[in-house]
């Protein structure tokens, strides 16, 4: 419908839809010289130009005047897609912060058990604080279109299914470091009453940085009857739903004699995601036979396995063992909780010569170097994004003193400076409780608070620190650029520096 418009009706078409400015429109149609050209033109040259995605592109042309926003966060491309929902990748236009959005397919809207599923596990998962699991920002429904929706970390990198296809096997090494990442994961939603329900490969997630997150906690329990868990096939295409891992714990915990959500079936199936990574076979026959995986033999025959298979593979005697508990058939003769887990994986890298991950990564955030700027003035926050872009740092840019909180909690960052002498006195609260929340989850923060002359009195009131900093104005944006160096040097402060 839309493609009916020329070049100007298009640019207005995606100004109404807040996906150009007025600004930009008028550019664009500068540039095409021809405002009366059509729409398919424009359309293109805003592709070209990164104002619009090929996916809002597509939408465009067919006149679609929903979709594009949901709960704040602007959808930009299609990234995966499956029975139950689909994935896209977006951002926050307020932040610039990357975030994955998950949408309920249209045909499960009036299933109100599915419904209800789904935005369950967004609720838990916003209680949900831990750098080994992804993130749930925002869950929703979108009240014009009625879609419900989650946001949440969007994990630059792939999944481990993707990473043992195309490496074939792992290294003890990074397989015990994926997998005491993992557990740690499972410990802090233990911690907070939380099972996964559907560990497994593609349920695992490794960050480019290399960090592993758990993400899809409790999404594949779609009924609950009589204690176990049944799937309902709504049609033939629905296979990956019906046919999904929880049978997998099902069948477990009817062979064991075990409740459901017990965090041991957890930790058996990560055992199994551990053989694997060593060992590129997986410890227990792969079928879609409901029957097969519901057989109680499947889940006896594990042990012989692993006793067969990991000499077989040279598995170092150490990993055979740590494996084997992890996967006994008796659930008492397993790991009993994910601490005890982690402490028997620090153990056995220990035994191997290999250090543990945990304590090296605990104090540093992960992501790109990241810095969140609280600044009223328009112009300084221009300058603020060209001078430290410029070195190597990404920005986050807010002038709500109570944003850098929020999103600390959301996704740690890397270093803080807030102008108090434009946001006002909050900027002083501000800094001192993001490092105050930064001391509670044991991560370092550089923090650099900025007061007018007028406001030296209210240095007082900041939170002292041995990586925070008060400094007073004049101050130059290459002094700061200096203070952060020294509090925290991003990656390729070297690089610049020899380059500049």
């Amino acid at each position: 419908m839309s493609t009916s418009f020329d070049a100007t009706g298009i640019g207005q078409f995606a100004v109404k839809l807040n996906l150009a400015s007025e600004a930009q429109v008028r550019d664009l149609l500068a540039e095409l010289d021809d405002p009366g050209a059509p729409g398919e033109e424009m359309i293109r040259l805003m592709e070209r130009k990164g104002v619009i995605t090929p996916w809002q592109g597509g939408k465009v042309r067919k006149g679609d005047t929903d979709g594009y926003y949901l709960g704040g966060y602007r959808i930009l491309y299609k990234i995966a897609s499956g029975s139950f929902g689909r994935v896209y990748r977006g951002d926050d236009p307020r932040t610039g912060q990357v975030v994955a959005v998950k949408v309920l397919r249209n045909k499960w809207t009036m299933d109100k058990q599915k419904v209800d599923l789904f935005v369950r596990e967004g609720k838990l998962g916003m209680t949900l604080r831990h750098q080994n699991v992804v993130s749930m920002l925002a869950v929703g429904q979108d009240p014009k279109t009625g879609q419900y929706y989650l946001v949440m970390e969007f994990v630059e990198g792939g999944n481990l299914r993707d990473l043992i296809s195309i490496r074939k096997k792992i290294g003890v090494d990074e397989s015990l470091r994926i997998m005491e990442e993992c557990a740690a994961g499972l410990g802090g939603a233990f911690a907070k009453g939380l099972t996964h329900r559907d560990i497994k490969p593609t349920n695992i997630l490794i960050a480019s940085q290399g960090v592993a997150k758990l993400v899809d906690f409790g999404l594949a329990e779609i009924t609950t009857m009589g204690g176990s868990v049944q799937l309902q096939k709504q049609s033939d295409k629905d296979d990956d739903v019906a046919v999904d891992r929880t049978v997998d714990y099902a069948g477990l915990e009817k062979a064991t004699a075990s409740k459901p959500g017990d965090v041991r079936s957890d930790i058996y199936f990560l055992g199994t995601v551990l053989y694997e990574m060593v060992t590129g076979e997986p410890l227990m026959p792969v079928t879609k036979d409901k029957q097969a995986r519901m057989a109680a033999r499947r889940y006896q025959q594990v042990e012989d396995t692993l006793a067969n298979g990991g000499p077989a593979h040279g598995m170092p005697a150490e990993l055979q063992r740590l494996i084997a508990k992890m996967v006994a058939f008796d659930p008492i003769r397993r790991y009993q909780t994910p601490a005890e887990l982690v402490n028997a994986i620090q153990e056995c890298r220990a035994k191997l010569g290999i250090g543990s991950v945990l304590a090296v990564r605990s104090r540093t955030a992960e992501g790109p170097h990241t810095l969140f700027v609280v600044e009223g003035n328009a112009k300084l926050q221009d300058a603020f994004r060209e001078k430290f872009k410029a070195h190597g740092y990404r920005v986050l840019m807010s002038i709500d003193p109570g944003q850098p909180l929020r999103r600390f909690q959301q996704q740690p960052y890397h270093a803080l400076i807030v102008d108090a002498g434009t946001v006002g006195e909050d900027g002083v609260e501000a800094y001192s409780r993001v490092l105050k929340e930064a001391d509670t989850i044991g991560v370092d923060l550089a923090a650099i608070l900025i007061l007018n002359e007028e406001q030296e009195s209210l240095r007082h009131r900041a939170r002292q620190h041995k990586h925070g900093v008060v400094l007073i104005r004049p101050v130059t944006m290459k002094q700061l650029l200096e203070k952060l160096y020294e509090l925290a040097p991003p990656p390729q402060a070297a690089n610049t520096a020899e380059a500049g």
